[in-house]
């Protein structure tokens, strides 16, 4: 996926999800066998030019915002 797509995924996420919101994690190749309810801890922002990130309590760094799923509050 191209940066300018990837950057309209950040600014669309960014827009309607601010920091705390709840999500479900999983991965996108191999699914976790329970996906992990979680919350937002930043921003999304684009990495490197080409991959969206944002980052969640219980990881280290960031995760693709494409891995996660917004959760009703």
């Amino acid at each position: 996926m191209g940066a300018k797509k990837q950057q309209s995924i950040v600014d669309r996420w960014n827009e309607g999800h601010p920091k705390g919101t709840l999500v479900t994690r999983y991965k996108l190749v191999k699914p976790l066998a329970d996906p992990v309810e979680t919350r937002t801890r930043s921003a999304a922002w684009l990495m490197g030019g080409h991959t969206a990130m944002v980052m969640v309590d219980g990881i280290a760094g960031g995760v693709m915002v494409e891995s996660l799923k917004v959760r009703a509050k």
